[in-house]
């Protein structure tokens, strides 16, 4: 039985050193933009694109690549998490990124942020992911979640053992086969272990639980400001050199131990917002012209707290 997201860890890890080591310049993927920017439909998007069982197969891949649709849809929808409606600069900032006819390096590592989410999603969520496979063509009238998992489970198996063929995991993104593989994986081991919960007369003892925990006896720090000022402390301590420039694709890790360091509780918009994803959002930033930006620091709405830290002195130019 999985209990807890960290069951996925090792595995993540994986994927994340499979993106790591992709050295080729990734797919641009033209595709439709958003027209309703509205909480409902962003909401309603989201959960189309990455809260479901993939099943759609398509020829074996060795490249990565995404649209701006997918890339924005995924913003926007943890954007909102913290507020009601979307201003018209961020409105703006979407619809000019649909202008754009390229892709930048870094995207590479939001695909791992999206596939991250998508099983922390399916640990915490999962009653989202089998109400919406109930619903598919070849599921129709079938209400028995048993009979729903063990034929996805069959499809998957059948990829795996299929060198031309993959799962397109999410609409508008191209993983390598590689990459895909590891995911599907991922959802036959998740697969088997509801099935185990479903049928308890399965026999468990060859299937090994993996999930193991950590010792943590750090007392969180309460962070009295908001995610975004706590964002800008650490780009500013960056900025002058008191800590190091942070490499990417180690941004995401670095944003869950700063989560882990402040408690960030009370900047919690509603009792079920995520909080580390959250932040994590405003600490990634944006790539403007191969340069880490972060547009809030520049919004009139904002006022800097931490913009007169001086220079450390004893930092290397």
């Amino acid at each position: 039985m999985i209990t807890d997201v960290q069951y996925f860890r090792s595995d993540l890890e994986e994927i994340l050193s499979l993106f790591v080591g992709y050295k080729k310049d990734m797919q641009f993927i033209k595709s439709i933009s958003i027209k309703d920017f509205s909480k409902e439909n962003i909401s309603k998007q989201f959960n189309e694109t990455f809260r479901s069982f993939p099943y759609y197969i398509e020829s074996s891949s060795d490249k990565l690549g995404i649209s701006y649709y997918t890339l924005e849809l995924f913003d926007l929808y943890y954007d909102l998490d913290s507020v009601d409606k979307l201003d018209s600069a961020r409105i703006n900032q979407t619809k000019s990124r649909f202008l754009k006819d390229y892709l930048d390096i870094n995207d590479q590592y939001i695909i791992y942020e999206i596939i991250e989410d998508y099983f922390h999603s399916l640990t915490y969520f999962y009653e989202i992911f089998i109400a919406k496979a109930k619903k598919y063509s070849f599921f129709v009238e079938i209400t028995n979640e048993e009979i729903i998992l063990k034929n996805l489970l069959s499809l998957y198996k059948g990829i795996l053992n299929d060198t031309s063929k993959q799962i397109r995991v999410f609409w508008g993104l191209t993983l390598t086969k590689k990459i895909s593989d590891k995911i599907v994986e991922m959802l036959c081991d998740f697969i088997e272990q509801r099935l185990l919960v479903l049928n308890p007369h399965i026999n468990t003892d060859s299937i090994t639980n993996k999930l193991t925990f950590k010792s943590n006896k750090i007392e969180p720090i309460l962070w009295k400001g908001t995610q975004q000022e706590l964002c800008e402390l650490f780009s500013e301590l960056s900025l002058k050199g008191w800590i190091p420039e942070i490499p990417d694709g180690k941004r995401k890790k670095i944003a869950e131990s700063i989560t882990e360091i402040f408690d960030l509780q009370t900047t919690k918009h509603s009792l079920s917002s995520k909080h580390t994803d959250s932040f994590y959002q405003q600490f990634k930033g944006e790539m403007i012209d191969g340069k880490r930006e972060f547009p809030f620091l520049s919004s009139k709405k904002y006022s800097l707290k931490f913009d007169k830290i001086k220079e450390n002195p004893n930092s290397e130019a």
